[in-house]
């Protein structure tokens, strides 16, 4: 039995290293999410400004508002990404903290195991020991 318990309590310590596996990469993909926002809003802004500067900027409206129009759409996906992206994070977050709480689990149950079986032990050696005192194999009563 002790060895079924210290089975379970290897996968289980197995499963949380993977959850946190899954989790720092659904964290590095939000991340890299809004890394690219930042970069469109920054693009965003630098048109804006060169437009605003730009001795010809009437000449370039049209282009220009075509490539806000493109870098807003952009975004737009961006924003609904990074959002799914963030609750699949706490998701993740969520399953490590549920195979922690079971790696725990199994651990108290491998220590009680162990603890019964090495309690077995010594009332076996305690068994043991009194029959070779009276004479009589394994009784413990007179």
């Amino acid at each position: 039995m002790a060895t079924g318990t210290g089975d379970r309590l290897k996968r289980a310590k197995r499963l949380v290293t993977v959850q946190e596996q899954m989790r720092r990469t659904a964290e590095i993909a939000l991340t890299a999410t809004r890394e690219r926002l930042g970069e469109i809003e920054a693009d965003r802004a630098r048109l804006l400004a060169a437009l605003a500067s730009s001795d010809h900027g009437p000449m370039l409206l049209e282009a220009t508002a075509k490539r806000l129009r493109g870098l807003a759409a952009q975004a737009t996906a961006l924003e609904s990404e990074a959002a799914a992206q963030a609750e699949a994070v706490r998701e993740r977050g969520l399953a490590q903290k549920r195979a922690e709480s079971l790696a725990e689990r199994r651990a108290d149950d491998h220590r009680r195991e162990t603890e019964r079986r090495d309690d077995l032990e010594r009332l076996d050696g305690q068994v043991a020991r009194a029959s070779a005192r009276t004479g009589r194999p394994g009784t413990s009563l007179p």
